[in-house]
């Protein structure tokens, strides 16, 4: 039995990609322990999973939504009054804000015969409506002068009251909101809601349901919102109306563009340059704004698959140009018995 088998399945670029990545997540609070930074990067991770629900709708099935900010408010008021009203513990108010910001996507279920720019005048009108909702029923949500005294996250009967515990319980959201879309990605339903992306009639003229797939993205998607919405109550402890506007929607819409339509990685990437960006650039004071647009237009034009295929680009060149300078093995080199 040979020791190195060439037909022996290796780990391929993603693979390493992968890995190193979460290395880096899981070793980057022991480096940098500053409560901001860390705190920043929480909420990179909480606009990740908006991101990626986004995805499942634009990427996936090709619905464009600009509501996502109003499920992404419902899970974050949910979570705020079952663990505040009710004295319900976190997991299960982190539960049942997916579950509230799904129920409310079933109001769209009429929508989506919708397509294009008309679907998503109709979800822009359904975030307005939400974002309305939360200002005015001050008697529920505080309305104006916002949420206030929601308790820190809980796991296992302890308070996560140190910024690294938060953290964690963040990336471990989204890293498994991730698998669980990448595993979605490549299933049966997967390639029906990629199918009817591509054409829709074609689509359901081989049979497949496309009112009711569309229908479940939606569901997917707002789930995933209100879960993203919860995580950031208790991140920030105090919720406004003004942070569920549809310009907040606008923003979730910006992460997915460019990070790369389509791509679960280039969500994550997208919501790093949008959240993270902005505050890491504050020292340059009211030009912060300037350099952030001048990078949005930037990243546009040189690439036309957002961030996810600039980075593909990158590393399928540094790839090349290590085989290259790597040193060949003799001709006559034996196997390794």
């Amino acid at each position: 039995m040979t020791l190195l088998d060439p037909s022996a399945p290796r780990i391929g670029a993603t693979g390493y990609a992968t890995l190193a990545a979460v290395a880096a997540l899981i070793v980057l609070p022991w480096i940098e322990s500053d409560k901001f930074v860390l705190h920043v990067l929480s909420l990179i991770a909480i606009a990740s999973i908006v991101a990626m629900g986004l995805q499942v709708l634009l990427g996936y099935s090709g619905q464009l939504s600009i509501g996502q900010a109003a499920f992404y408010g419902i899970g974050a008021y949910t979570s705020a009054l079952m663990t505040t009203k009710l004295g319900l513990p976190f997991p299960l108010a982190l539960l049942g804000a997916g579950i509230a910001a799904a129920v409310a996507s079933l109001l769209m279920v009429p929508i989506t015969r919708l397509t294009g720019a008309y679907l998503a005048v109709a979800t822009l009108g359904f975030s307005i409506i939400v974002y309305l909702f939360i200002k005015n029923e001050e008697w529920l949500t505080g309305g104006s002068y916002g949420f206030i005294s929601i308790p820190r996250a809980t796991l296992f009967g302890n308070v996560l009251r140190d910024a690294i515990y938060s953290y964690y319980l963040n990336v471990g959201v989204a890293a498994i909101v991730y698998l669980t879309f990448a595993r979605i990605e490549g299933s049966r339903f997967g390639r029906a809601i990629n199918a009817i992306r591509q054409d829709p009639d074609a689509a359901r003229a081989s049979g497949l349901r496309v009112t009711l797939l569309k229908s479940e993205c939606f569901v997917i998607a707002a789930f995933v919102a209100g879960l993203a919405g919860s995580l950031y109550a208790h991140e920030v402890r105090y919720l406004a109306p003004n942070d569920f506007t549809f310009w907040k929607s606008i923003e979730i819409l910006i992460m997915v563009v460019i990070g790369g339509v389509g791509s679960l990685a280039g969500a994550i990437l997208g919501a790093a340059v949008v959240v993270g960006l902005p505050e890491f650039l504050r020292g340059i004071g009211d030009y912060r704004m300037l350099v952030f647009g001048a990078i949005l237009i930037a990243t546009m034009l040189f690439g036309e698959g957002g961030l996810a295929a600039i980075c593909a680009t990158l590393g399928r060149r540094l790839g090349g140009l290590l085989t290259r300078l790597a040193p060949k093995p003799a001709a006559n080199n034996e196997r390794v018995q």
